[in-house]
């Protein structure tokens, strides 16, 4: 009986060891899927494509939400709403929300780290983080002036963001704040994890004709290089493939604007830069690198959007033009790539192949307004928050198209 007894707590002990290393080798969940911000929800399948639905979703609050919603594990998602619930779906199905105090609501983007606790900021500079279950596990006062914060992202080093007065924080999943440095200029409003936890970002002047800056700094806060970009501005936030970095800019040459695609190696070296003629805005990237750049105003009196497909070596592989404005990158799947675009200022989800074909475009202009970026989950599925109402649209498929072997 005793070696029974020996031989089961040992096997408990071992399945303990064995989850507890699972989750120290998962990744944390971030915007733009992953903490290298390549948009790239490939391992995840094919986008569907089929139909969009107007959802009208069960929880206590109807003010409509206000936070792009985070996908985690399960087919579930994290988004928040104006009168400050936090709200987990599985699907259409409500899973738990939990209620901030009074008069407080959520500022930030939200992150989670590897065993799911979810971390964001709310207006009254309080940091939070929530269980997975949806209770509390701690909360943290900021003590900084500034009204607004960068983007949170979250490594398997901690958490980190950066203030409008210019301090970038690195917290620990307990929420204890590790440091805050001073940083020479403004992040741009998203940064990256390079690797290990070391960080890049755009240093910005924020105007044009300035000198910005792209840098690593180290999980202390140290800057490990620093390369300035004459007379660039730096746009967006860095993209991070292998060991290469690739930021996009502008600056003014003989009146014109012209945008700029460059490539640096693990020193911050420029590997190449490759200059267009309208202004960058958005970029993902493939799991084999390749690089999808959206570019824009190209019209005159219209709006007109230009994607390029591009190597990492820079080489052009396919283009694309489309009356439509993006604000967000392409979100990347196998066979499929799409965003949520305006055309005369109405949302259409337009979908392209691969190669940049247009797929698909299916109109949202007849649904309450949805944020643009949308969870997508394990399944495919593409589920997209209101601004106005406990409603969600689902970009999804007929359910006996789902069933059939091709």
């Amino acid at each position: 009986m005793k070696l029974l007894l020996n031989k089961f707590f040992f096997v408990l002990i071992l399945l303990f060891l064995i989850s507890c290393e699972k989750e120290n080798e998962r990744e944390p969940f971030n915007l733009y899927r992953n903490s290298q911000r390549q948009s790239n929800y490939e391992d995840f399948g094919r986008f569907w494509t089929g139909v969009a639905l107007l959802e009208k979703v069960s929880c206590t609050d109807t003010s409509g939400f206000i936070v792009f919603p985070l996908t985690i594990s399960g087919n579930k998602f994290l988004t928040a709403t104006a009168n400050g619930f936090i709200v987990c779906f599985e699907h259409m199905n409500l899973f738990w929300e939990y209620k901030l105090p009074q008069n407080e609501y959520v500022v930030s983007n939200m992150v989670a780290t590897p065993a799911e606790d979810i971390i964001f900021i709310s207006n009254a500079k309080n940091l939070y983080s929530i269980s997975k279950e949806g209770r509390k596990n701690w909360m943290v006062a900021l003590d900084d002036t500034s009204k607004f914060f960068t983007t949170l992202l979250a490594t398997k080093a901690g958490v980190y963001f950066a203030s409008s007065s210019g301090f970038l924080y690195r917290i620990d999943f307990s929420g204890k704040i590790l440091w805050k440095v001073l940083l020479p200029l403004p992040t741009t409003n998203c940064f990256t994890e390079y690797k290990d936890g070391r960080i890049v970002v755009n240093l910005t002047n924020d105007r044009l004709g300035e000198t910005d800056t792209v840098a690593l700094l180290d999980t202390n806060g140290k800057f490990l290089w620093k390369r300035n970009f004459e007379r660039i501005r730096l746009l967006r936030y860095p993209i991070v493939w292998k060991d290469k970095i690739f930021v996009i800019g502008y600056k003014e040459e003989n009146g014109q604007l012209v945008g700029y695609l460059i490539c640096l190696d693990a020193n911050g070296n420029t590997v190449w830069a490759k200059d267009f003629g309208i202004i960058p805005r958005y970029l993902s990237i493939s799991e084999s690198g390749e690089i999808y750049l959206i570019l824009y105003n190209l019209g005159v009196g219209e709006t007109i959007s230009k994607i390029y497909k591009l190597d990492t070596s820079g080489n052009v592989l396919n283009t694309q033009q489309i009356t439509a404005i993006f604000y967000t990158p392409l979100f990347i799947s196998q066979q499929i790539v799409g965003a949520l675009g305006y055309v005369r200022g109405n949302p259409v989800m337009v979908f392209f192949g691969t190669d940049l074909t247009l797929w698909k475009t299916i109109d949202f202009y007849k649904y309450p307004s949805v944020l643009n970026i949308p969870a997508i989950l394990e399944d495919c599925t593409m589920i997209f928050v209101s601004s106005y109402g406990n409603y969600f649209v689902r970009v999804d498929e007929n359910p006996i198209i789902k069933l059939l072997p091709w």
